[in-house]
């Protein structure tokens, strides 16, 4: 069978490394294109079978430039891709985000799903969304548009202060407080994720992927993971999970304890598993 050919927008990126690495051992010929200059607007894209845009202006406090984040996370997404149509490429993969939801973690079970409308509300979500909506417009029998919006990614190597935070902790103190059992987090193996993106190119899928680990769970399930992994033996406490309650109102606990989980029903691909490595064995992979 031909080899068909990938192009990764955004270079040297974690996740596009990460899916090339993954791609080039399953057979695919990958290329990666640096769009930091301003060879995209007349690069050769009809060599390629499928493009996989990951390049992005993420979250950034300090950046209030609405008009950066349009140009870069949707305005150049939809010119790469009407361009790439026209030159006969059959399908572009986007890399989205969960933000498209406008829903945050929050100390109480919250659960993404089919009927979750869409509302991003910070600069990021909103024009990946905008970007989302564009691309659409793209969609018909000669060209796939795939929208990916995968959860918190997480893997060796990976950027990032979530899980070397919680690893941190895990750590350092000797008892960690158990609070807020019910409260899951999603998350995606980067190989996980590097996998659904193989299934996509390679059966031509085209709709909204909301990809997740084989399931989603609480800080205290996420701690103890995490000290297995380091070999250091996991203790909880209840007693203190009370003090952590009692100070809910701090940020902090927010981010430590809360959780934003998709729906399992919203993860799954009829007939097709892209969870090759399971949560336990990704986390340790992750920090050992």
């Amino acid at each position: 069978m031909k080899s068909k050919h990938i192009l990764i927008i955004g270079k040297d990126s974690y996740i596009g490394n990460s899916i090339d690495t993954w791609l080039s051992a399953k057979g695919f010929s990958v290329q990666q294109l640096d769009v930091l200059t301003d060879e995209w607007n007349s690069y050769d894209y009809s060599v390629f079978d499928a493009i996989v845009h990951v390049a992005a202006i993420v979250h950034q406090p300090k950046c209030q430039d609405w008009d950066l984040y349009k140009r870069v996370n949707t305005d150049m997404p939809i010119t790469i891709a009407t361009m790439a149509k026209a030159q006969g490429v059959r399908q572009y993969v986007f890399f989205s985000t969960m933000g498209v939801y406008g829903v945050g973690k929050r100390l109480m079970p919250t659960i993404v799903d089919a009927d979750t409308p869409l509302q991003a509300d910070s600069m990021y979500g909103k024009s990946k969304l905008m970007a989302e909506e564009g691309l659409s417009k793209l969609q018909d029998e000669t060209f796939d548009v795939a929208f990916v919006r995968p959860p918190s990614v997480y893997g060796k190597g990976c950027r990032g202060g979530y899980i070397t935070g919680f690893a941190s902790i895990a750590r350092k103190l000797p008892v960690i407080p158990m609070a807020y059992e019910n409260v899951r987090q999603s998350f995606i193996y980067i190989d996980n994720l590097s996998e659904m993106v193989r299934l996509i190119i390679d059966k031509r899928l085209h709709g909204v992927f909301c990809p997740q680990d084989d399931k989603a769970v609480n800080a205290n399930e996420l701690l103890e993971t995490i000290a297995k992994g380091i070999g250091k033996k996991y203790r909880e406490s209840r007693f203190l999970g009370l003090f952590v309650r009692m100070f809910s109102f701090i940020p902090l606990i927010n981010k430590a304890y809360g959780g934003l989980e998709y729906a399992q029903s919203l993860s799954k691909i009829d007939g097709m598993d892209y969870v090759v490595v399971p949560f336990e064995e990704g986390m340790k992979r992750t920090v050992s």
